[in-house]
């Protein structure tokens, strides 16, 4: 099958739209002065932003505030493609929407370097609104301006509502204010994540060249020899000290390739990953 994106406007805004792909798929997102709420309806991805990891599978729902991201979707074990459902937002619609009286809880608190990436329990109430939105979804013709922004008003009420524990006013409070984060504590998080320099020069806001130099600066080597380096070391620890397989470790410490892994393990420590293991058998 084919990709397809149908999407959804109210007044000059793009609003809502569903995608069907075929994964695997690396998506790059920078979002300025916008922010998505999405559900997941089929696929399974790791969603990465410059301080967060979070897996998400088939059936969640998660928001997007102001910051940059990497969307890793994975293969579906039965090859069929992705479904997923996002909403867009940003200041303006919200003023058109609730006719410049903002609720409270899209009202700022001021607290800073909010998580970037937030899912939304389950509820009833949210099972039953993205039921009846797929009903306008198959029937776009059905599908009225008027409709579309009654379903974002209870898309928010039913946010709200499910909310125990303060995290999703907390985000929806701050939508649109990007965070600020060390260039150390980006590396730090992602040191053993399958991302690649691109990856974590989109991250810092820097271009690849201009990421390599301070990566060098602050590390005093380059960013590859720094993070093959650290992935080994953890490589060698959990040989030691677990009873995971070869193949689970490399993949723990960031290598996709298990050949690429042995290679690399086998050029630092003289010794292939299986033969460096059968040395601390006593």
């Amino acid at each position: 099958m084919s990709n397809s994106l149908s999407t959804f406007s109210l007044g000059k805004h793009v609003v809502l739209g569903r995608t069907f792909f075929t994964p695997p798929r690396k998506i790059s997102d920078a979002l300025r002065n916008e922010a998505r709420i999405v559900h997941v309806v089929k696929g399974h991805s790791r969603l990465h932003s410059a301080d967060q990891t979070m897996e998400i599978s088939s059936g969640d729902s998660f928001i997007m505030k102001c910051d940059n991201f990497v969307n890793d979707w994975l293969p579906n074990i039965d090859n069929t493609q992705n479904e997923v459902i996002v909403f867009q937002f940003n200041p303006d619609l919200f003023r058109e929407i609730y006719e410049q009286k903002t609720p409270t809880y899209l009202s700022k608190t001021g607290i800073e370097n909010v998580n970037a990436i937030q899912k939304i329990p389950s509820s009833g109430a949210f099972e039953n609104f993205i039921q009846g939105l797929k009903f306008y979804l198959d029937n776009p013709e059905s599908f009225t301006e008027e409709i579309i922004m009654l379903k974002i008003r209870e898309l928010m009420h039913v946010l709200v509502e499910a909310d125990k524990d303060g995290s999703i006013r907390t985000i929806l409070a701050e939508l649109f204010d990007t965070n600020s984060y060390q260039f150390k504590d980006i590396i730090q998080t992602h040191l053993f994540e399958d991302l690649n320099l691109e990856d974590l020069a989109f991250f810092t806001g820097l271009s690849l060249s201009s990421f390599k130099r301070k990566f060098s600066t602050v590390y005093g080597t380059s960013p590859n020899k720094y993070i093959i380096s650290k992935r080994l070391e953890k490589a060698q620890i959990l040989l030691k000290t677990s009873e995971l397989r070869i193949s689970e470790i490399a993949y723990d410490c960031g290598f996709n390739d298990l050949g690429y892994f042995s290679k690399s393990f086998k050029n630092n420590y003289k010794l292939s990953p299986s033969e460096y293991r059968s040395t601390l058998v006593i």
